[in-house]
């Protein structure tokens, strides 16, 4: 199998499946046995993945073409023995393609337990990693007597990892030297649990219709952002889409709240993510939550932890009448659109330290609050 595959999503599949159909066809079957027995598997793949159909699991199973392909045809035509091969591949983790036409997509490895919680290794496809305590391609926390524990490669449709010896790891609960992820997979590697995910994998649950406010505020936007110093402060509270899009990108991100307690309200939370000038994360945030309330947008030069400090004074205010502090959600447009005229020279320089400006939705469209 070649190693940056060209199946990477089920319209893709289609396509090599097509061509493998009709090389097929051209080398004629019926003069050689091995070619009847692969036009009738790429028959059955064809029929058990028409309009949109995901072949059932013992289905998936029931095919052999990259075993036929490296045996008898990769010398006669090494081409198509890899479209063979990729088909095989492919067709047995149908259920995990990604929908719609192919594209470049990375994978995602992330940190989900422990103190460095929502760290991310982003893969590109093909590209080996090692991952340990020391001596790793991304150490995970740092031990000078650590050692890799294990290697994980991305191939456009899952990653695959294998423990580096003497390390054991656990794949899907499942223990093994060997194991594979899909998008939303997990796995144990010493102390630490790991979740995979793949860029932009998830679909909108409607086509994005951005209107010229949005447009415009993407075109100021996508500057500050290449510029490499826009944040977004995404509120998960407002619908599960904006953490899906958070986490299915490889934009550093972390929660707004510490700890463990801070842990049990993932689901809501307010989160941090510094915006990548190589990811399309935010064209997708604007154009699929403009006018939702998903969050507002800040510009700093300070750093990710600087940034995170700062907002997070903000998480709790004192209100005249309430006997205990509450939460004040100064990440919803709308509270910020309402407190921004009332704020004092002090308290605007205040809620602005470590930031340029802070960027929110209004009914004139992007707002801007900034030092005065």
């Amino acid at each position: 199998m070649a190693e940056l595959m060209r199946i990477t999503s089920r319209d893709a599949f289609a396509e090599v499946l097509g061509e493998a159909r009709a090389r097929t066809r051209t080398y004629d079957p019926s003069r050689w046995p091995v070619l009847r027995q692969i036009e009738g598997q790429l028959e059955f793949m064809a029929r058990e993945t028409a309009r949109g159909r995901v072949p059932h699991p013992d289905d998936r199973g029931r095919t052999n073409l990259g075993p036929l392909a490296a045996r008898d045809l990769a010398e006669l035509d090494p081409e198509y023995a890899d479209w063979l091969a990729e088909l095989d591949y492919t067709f047995a983790r149908y259920h995990v393609l990604a929908g719609g036409p192919p594209r470049p997509r990375r994978g995602v490895l992330q940190v989900w337990t422990g103190r460095e919680g929502y760290r991310k290794l982003v893969l590109d496809p093909g590209e080996p990693r090692t991952v340990g305590a020391g001596g790793a391609d991304f150490v995970v926390h740092a031990d000078p007597a650590g050692t890799p524990q294990f290697q994980i490669v991305w191939d456009g449709v899952c990653a695959h990892v294998q423990a580096l010896d003497p390390h054991r790891i656990s794949v899907g609960g499942r223990p093994c030297w060997n194991g594979e992820m899909a998008n939303r997979g997990w796995m144990i590697a010493g102390r630490t649990t790991y979740r995979f995910l793949v860029e932009d994998f998830t679909p909108p649950p409607a086509p994005a219709a951005p209107g010229e406010a949005a447009l415009a505020a993407l075109a100021t936007l996508r500057g500050l952002r290449d510029a490499g110093v826009l944040y977004a402060i995404v509120d998960a509270a407002r619908a599960d889409r904006p953490l899906e899009l958070v986490e299915e990108s490889v934009d550093p991100y972390a929660s707004l709240y510490d700890g463990e307690q801070g842990r049990a309200f993932d689901d809501v939370a307010p989160y941090l993510v510094h915006l990548r000038s190589d990811s399309g994360l935010l064209d997708r945030i604007v154009r699929e939550g403009w006018g939702d309330a998903w969050g507002i947008f800040a510009v700093s030069r300070a750093g990710f932890d600087p940034v995170r400090r700062q907002l997070r004074r903000f998480l709790m205010a004192e209100v005249e009448g309430e006997p205990h502090r509450v939460f004040f959600r100064f990440y919803d447009p709308r509270v910020l659109r309402t407190l921004a005229p009332v704020l004092t020279p002090e308290q605007r320089a205040d809620l602005l330290r470590d930031l340029d400006a802070i960027y929110y939705e209004s009914p004139q469209g992007l707002a801007t609050l900034a030092g005065g």
